[in-house]
């Protein structure tokens, strides 16, 4: 009967704690890395830098009439540095359900269509049944 993934958490465990890694019963901990966080020159409010700055934008032409460089010095540049940390592979939406292989959601779309044309084709015959009388 093969190991359960429990018993195989466990060995893994019982390896990390032989050679002195993670915490004390050897589970390794992920530590994830603070919000980037910019603060408005104007106003002073702090604002959490996204990938698209939506928040950060729609709070500079909003409210001060400004550009984004304007309010939030540098916070394109980071914006810049978290996209292309996703595209390398380091965010979670590329890799985790992902089961499109990398293709957008219209190409998906125009696969699985040609796939039901190839199905319903097969099923169809060039000659009509005949039927008892």
């Amino acid at each position: 009967m093969p190991a359960s993934n429990a018993t195989a958490k466990k060995r893994q465990q019982k390896q990390n704690r032989a050679l002195g890694i993670g915490d004390e019963s050897g589970r390794i901990v992920r530590v994830k890395d603070p919000p980037k966080i910019s603060k408005c020159t104007i106003c002073q409010l702090e604002m959490t830098i996204t990938k698209t700055n939506t928040e950060l934008t729609a709070h500079a032409t909003s409210k001060h009439g400004k550009t984004l460089d304007e309010c939030f010095p540098g916070a394109a540049t980071v914006a810049a540095e978290l996209v292309a940390a996703v595209s390398k592979g380091g965010g979670k939406s590329s890799s985790a359900g992902g089961s499109g292989g990398g293709l957008t959601k219209a190409q998906r779309k125009a696969k699985a269509e040609a796939g039901m044309d190839d199905l319903l084709n097969a099923g169809l015959t060039s000659k009509k049944k005949k039927g008892k009388k």
